[in-house]
């Protein structure tokens, strides 16, 4: 693993002209993260986790690339990947986001400024082909939202839709393997009024969840990061087998990992 740099980073050096007809991150918050202070406050993130990269020469420095990757309770392993991507590898990246999230006033706002935008193949495709590294989430909500004896496991079903806008854009899957990432919180609980009225589906309950000594601050648990080899995208996107080949040799790749963590923290398959 590199070591840390001391200096201010300047995020995508190399990116390529702004993707047509898609909002873009805040010129202000870009330009704090190239700052010193910026920079000291991306460690901030990454300091407060203790949190890791490792891998990180498989992410191209420039052009584009897709990011998939595990996901945990409120989504807060964003903010995390997000700074170490900045800080080790000088590059912006491009969330996707759960498009239910837009409903809420506000929250739609930041994530907006940090150039976030809702998951759809279209919106992916065009951040690909303006050159852009792209985070997206195949799990999506169901990932975020896990019970405690779902921690450390996929939770994506059959979806493929992040591999068919990979092949289409004819572009690398870089995986990237959070763990220790669900260690944030324990959930106790769930309520089934306040998700299901603002987002119409169960899969919204809210959980109860206790962070750091009791609250919804959370734990300081250590996540690491890693950063494992591309994925062959070569194929015919239209064609089952072809796509199944890319779904399935993604997720064998996280999970494998995650497996390998939960056999070595003595938890139960």
């Amino acid at each position: 693993m590199s070591p840390r740099p001391e200096h201010a980073v300047t995020p995508d050096s190399h990116a390529q002209p702004p993707a047509a007809g898609l909002p873009q991150p805040s010129a202000g918050l870009r330009s704090f993260l190239a700052s010193p202070t910026g920079s000291t406050f991306l460690r901030s993130i990454a300091g407060y986790f203790h949190a890791t990269l490792e891998g990180h020469e498989h992410i191209p420095r420039q052009g584009p690339a897709l990011i998939v990757s595990n996901h945990a309770l409120f989504a807060l392993d964003s903010a995390v990947l997000g700074a170490l991507l900045v800080e080790h590898v000088q590059r912006f990246p491009r969330f996707l986001a759960d498009r239910a999230l837009w409903k809420i006033p506000g929250l739609r706002e930041v994530i907006r400024a940090i150039g976030g935008l809702p998951g759809d193949p279209r919106s992916a495709e065009v951040l690909l082909r303006s050159g852009e590294l792209v985070v997206v989430y195949p799990g999506g909500v169901d990932d975020s939202l896990k019970h405690n004896w779902q921690h450390h496991r996929l939770i994506w079903k059959k979806r493929a839709g992040f591999a068919r806008v990979a092949m289409t854009a004819g572009v690398p899957i870089i995986p990237i393997v959070g763990l220790g990432i669900d260690d944030m919180y324990r959930v106790i609980g769930r309520e089934h009024v306040v998700g299901r009225r603002i987002f119409g589906s169960e899969r919204y309950d809210l959980p109860f969840a206790v962070g750091a000594m009791g609250t919804i601050l959370p734990r300081r648990a250590q996540q690491h990061y890693e950063v494992l080899p591309p994925i062959d995208t070569s194929g015919d996107p239209t064609n089952e087998a072809d796509l199944e080949r890319v779904r399935a040799a993604t997720y064998n790749a996280l999970e494998t990992r995650l497996s390998e963590f939960r056999r070595k923290r003595g938890e139960r398959d």
